[in-house]
C-alpha cells in the first residue's frame, strides 16, 4: 500500500510542477512581450484600453483600440500615430477648440502633401461631464463631429461650432465616464500623442513641456507636440 501511495504522491507532484512550469513560462511570455513597460497614462507609458463604441460619419460600430498600434514598431515613418481629446460636447472651451482640432486632423494626415511626417489618425473620447446643463447623447456627439443642426452643444445649436465638420475624427462614446475614468482625466479638453506601438509620447496636463515650436503664441499644444515628435520623412522627429 505504501508503493501505491508513493506512486500517487509522485504523479501528482509531476503534474503540480509541470502546471506550474506552464504557468511560469506564460508570465515570462508576457513579460519579454510586453517589454516590462506599464500599461497607464503617463509619458512611457502603454496607453490603456479605450472602449466604447465608435462614430466615423457612418453611424455606430464597436471599436477594438488595440488595432491602431503595433507592438513591434521600429520608428519607421509609414506606420500611423495617434491624437486623443478627451472631451465633452457640452464643454465650451471644447467647443471653441474644435475649430483647430478638426484643421490639425487634415494637416497631419497622410493625403497632405505639405506634411512630410507619419499620418496621425485623430480620436475623440466624447463624455458627460457631471455638471449642471451637460447632458449629452449619441445624437449631440454626432451633431459635433459633423457639424449638423438639431442638437445643442454648449447652449448653441452643434451646427453653429466653428470650424467644418470633422470628417477625419473617429468620435467614440463615453457617456458612462469609464474612458475618462480608465485615463484618470481631471477636465476636458485633455489631450494624448501615441506612438504606433501605443507608447504615450506626449501628455497635455503635467506631461513634458516641448514649448511653441510653430509659434502661434499657445505654448505646449497638441500641435507642437506632433511637429516635435511625430516620426519625419527626413530622419527627425
Amino acid at each position: 500500500m505504501k508503493q501505491i501511495y508513493d506512486d500517487e504522491a509522485s504523479t501528482l507532484t509531476d503534474a503540480f510542477l509541470k502546471i506550474s512550469s506552464l504557468f511560469f513560462v506564460g508570465i515570462l511570455i508576457i513579460a519579454f512581450t510586453t517589454n516590462g513597460i506599464a500599461t497607464g497614462t503617463e509619458e512611457g507609458e502603454r496607453a490603456p484600453a479605450l472602449d466604447g463604441a465608435a462614430y466615423s460619419g457612418n453611424g455606430w460600430a464597436s471599436f477594438d483600440f488595440s488595432q491602431e498600434f503595433d507592438t513591434a514598431w521600429d520608428g519607421n515613418v509609414s506606420s500611423d500615430w495617434v491624437m486623443i481629446e478627451f472631451m465633452d460636447t457640452d464643454c465650451p472651451y471644447c467647443v471653441r477648440s474644435a475649430d483647430l482640432f478638426g484643421e490639425a486632423s487634415e494637416i497631419f494626415h497622410g493625403s497632405n502633401p505639405e506634411w512630410n511626417g507619419a499620418q496621425v489618425n485623430f480620436f475623440a473620447s466624447a463624455t458627460q461631464l457631471d455638471i449642471k446643463g451637460h447632458d449629452s447623447s449619441r445624437e449631440e456627439i454626432a451633431a459635433f463631429r459633423d457639424k449638423s443642426t438639431g442638437q445643442e452643444c454648449a447652449g448653441a445649436d452643434c451646427a453653429n461650432r466653428g470650424g467644418s465638420a470633422h470628417n477625419l475624427i473617429t468620435y467614440i462614446d463615453d457617456l458612462d465616464q469609464e474612458n475618462m475614468d480608465e485615463w484618470d482625466i481631471r477636465g476636458t479638453p485633455t489631450y494624448f500623442l501615441i506612438q504606433p506601438d501605443g507608447i504615450i509620447a506626449w501628455v497635455s496636463n503635467g506631461g513634458t513641456n516641448v514649448g511653441d515650436v510653430n509659434q502661434d503664441g499657445d505654448e505646449n499644444n497638441y500641435i507642437d507636440a506632433i511637429i516635435t515628435l511625430v516620426t519625419r520623412e527626413n530622419g527627425g522627429a
